[in-house]
């Protein structure tokens, strides 16, 4: 059974926002055991939207629609879907009772154009809202064979949990295929070629196996050790995959810094708050992309005391008046320095030049971090990254979060 996704909005189109929705479709599509057959995205035009699934029709036996479900003028994925199925808008009455309940908790007037809210094509089934607005699925015959339209809110956490609710179950209630689950180990601070060589009596092992993969995947800032296993249901695959994933990461020890989604700063945070501890940050070549990265996590709060981004070590030494025992700009002092401004237990200073940046301070790509901590134990390390801005940036901000990662454990 193959599925397609389908995509609605004039901003995926002018590159305005990212197609999130359907790259986070395509993973769990993948869980269910069928494969993915398209991916399109679509403008805010009736017409084309008919066309679009109309195309995807003949390629697909389940179509999945995302966005263009609110109540204004551009919304026009309920309309053209009903062109679609040949059939007209019925309006439901336990979605206007839904949405009188949500604008009374608001405390404000239904706008007239809101109701539109709770029309969806006759003989469709409802998939209950989580925020106003509703999904549906329907059934539409096209060239003798039926194909299921789902159409989902585009709002990610209302799309991702009806999805997970209603359309995922469906999935592989109708596939009876092989489900497919991938788990991922996050290494930071080592090659591929160590990876491979650490890994070689698993990964030998797993070349004669049918159900299970292992394969490499080298970013600009870690790599990805991804375990990909088969099995009769999502859930028989994950354990394959888990046992796996577990093993590898017992052969790879502390290289590996998060799994799946964790993300190597929500580890460093995590550290931080089960020790009780709390950081400061100065940074130059980073640009603030380090006190980012500390600060978007759901257990953030309370751990960054705070932080100062400054051009250049010189800029920061000046609003820090940190000096070392010699005179001159250290990275160790506005580590020190930062630490007491913000009365933190840790101070972290990374500092640098990257590509572009106007500054004779040292070679593009030089990045120098130091880390003070309680009783003023001093940690500093440099080194020399290859790359573009981005590049620069974003592997200084991986290095220093790796680096803190194994000081605190």
């Amino acid at each position: 059974m193959r599925v397609a996704i389908c995509s609605i909005g004039a901003e995926l189109l002018s590159g305005e926002i990212a197609d999130s929705n359907a790259t986070w479709m395509a993973r769990r599509i993948a869980e269910t055991g069928c494969p993915t057959a398209a991916v399109l995205a679509v403008g805010d035009d009736r017409a084309e939207i008919v066309r679009a699934l109309e195309w995807l029709a003949g390629r697909a036996d389940v179509i999945v629609v995302g966005g263009g479900l609110g109540p204004t003028s551009d919304d026009l994925t309920r309309d053209a879907v009903a062109d679609f199925a040949g059939i007209g808008l019925q309006r439901r009455d336990e979605l206007v009772t839904h949405l009188t309940e949500v604008y009374e908790r608001l405390d404000r007037p239904i706008p007239p154009d809101a109701m539109v809210q709770a029309d969806i094509p006759i003989g469709a089934t409802v998939h209950p809202p989580l925020g106003s607005a509703a999904g549906f699925v329907v059934d539409v015959e096209r060239a003798d064979r039926p194909v299921r339209v789902h159409v989902l809110p585009g709002v990610p956490w209302e799309y991702q949990g009806i999805a997970e609710r209603d359309v995922l179950p469906d999935l592989v209630r109708r596939s009876g295929g092989v489900a497919r689950v991938t788990r991922i180990l996050h290494v930071a601070g080592a090659g591929e070629s160590w990876i491979d060589n650490e890994l070689r009596g698993l990964t030998d092992r797993l070349a004669t196996a049918d159900d299970v993969e292992l394969a490499f995947l080298a970013r600009t800032d870690e790599v990805q050790v991804r375990i990909t296993a088969t099995g009769p249901d999502p859930s028989a695959a994950r354990e394959r995959a888990t046992a796996v994933l577990e093993e590898a990461a017992e052969r790879l020890g502390d290289a590996v810094t998060s799994m799946d989604e964790h993300r190597l700063e929500d580890l460093v945070v995590e550290l931080l708050r089960a020790g009780g501890l709390s950081l400061a940050v100065v940074e130059t070549v980073t640009a603030g992309r380090l006190s980012a990265a500390l600060s978007t996590g759901p257990d953030a709060s309370g751990v960054l005391r705070g932080g100062l981004v400054a051009r250049d070590t010189n800029g920061a030494t000046h609003q820090l008046d940190a000096t070392d025992p010699d005179g001159g700009p250290s990275t160790t002092a506005l580590a020190s320095a930062v630490r007491e401004r913000f009365g933190a237990d840790i101070g972290l200073a990374l500092t640098g030049v990257a590509p572009g940046d106007p500054t004779a301070e040292a070679e593009p790509g030089t990045v120098a971090w130091a880390i003070v901590g309680p009783g003023e134990s001093r940690y500093r390390e440099q080194t020399y990254i290859v790359g573009d801005r981005a590049i620069v940036q974003s592997r200084s901000v991986a290095f220093v979060l790796e680096s803190l990662r194994h000081r605190l454990r």
